[in-house]
């Protein structure tokens, strides 16, 4: 749970007066958490709203006078389905989306499945995940990479992260990285891995490697690629 969650939990009131507009809604939510907010919507529950913010959703009442986080099920057909869950997934991958240029992808020839993963360069799961690229590939399995150093950004793995990222050749250096050998140091500019920890951290990332399948579940450990390819199958 981050720390925007948190406030949530922790959030009990929004003193708006009755009948507030949309607009009054989402001025005072963005004021109230300091998260901007992205989009507020009729929620399948008369007389809530659901609001998107800082990558996270909640539900405020339609006079904005609570809010609710938490998930909202569906009992329909007789089936409990979290209607949040299904909704976060939409906003992971439109979370993601933006990154998509300074992702290290490597491609399946025969792709039929995109799957992002947060990596660090010193963990022993992703390691594992690297060694199997070519078995994740042939599959149809197209892996993207977005960093993040699980130690924090004045770690050395983020230092490494970045001569990853800022190498001329990104694959290769990807390579001699998860197999422990020395990466050549490299910098640059446009230095993408701060944001891409960020981002991380905004989607509840707490330890790599974290997979976005491509229907926006998020996958917190390492799947091997006969599992993962199932995985993606049952989507």
């Amino acid at each position: 749970m981050n720390a925007f969650t948190g406030g949530l939990l922790a959030l009990a009131l929004i003193s708006l007066g009755a009948q507030a507009s949309e607009k009054e809604i989402r001025a005072k939510v963005q004021a109230k958490l300091g998260a901007k907010v992205k989009s507020i919507t009729p929620s399948p529950v008369p007389g809530m709203f659901e609001v998107v913010a800082g990558n996270s959703i909640f539900y405020v009442s339609e006079d904005g006078n609570y809010v609710l986080s938490g998930n909202l099920y569906s009992l329909k057909d007789d089936k409990l389905t979290s209607l949040t869950e299904k909704r976060q997934d939409q906003v992971r991958l439109a979370a993601i989306k933006p990154y998509e240029a300074s992702m290290i992808v490597f491609p399946a020839a025969q792709q039929k499945h995109v799957v992002t993963v947060f990596t660090d360069t010193d963990c022993g799961y992703c390691q594992r995940l690297h060694a199997h690229m070519k078995q994740y590939n042939d599959l149809g399995i197209t892996i993207r990479y977005l960093a993040f150093p699980r130690a924090g950004l004045s770690s050395p793995a983020a230092t490494e992260l970045e001569s990853v990222w800022c190498a001329k050749d990104q694959q290769a250096a990807m390579n001699l990285a998860k197999h422990r050998q020395q990466v050549p140091k490299a910098s640059c500019a446009d230095d993408p891995v701060p944001e891409h920890y960020q981002l991380g951290r905004s989607l509840n990332v707490t330890g790599t490697p974290s997979m976005i399948l491509d229907d926006g579940t998020l996958v917190p450990g390492y799947l091997p690629p006969e599992r993962l390819v199932k995985a993606l199958e049952k989507q």
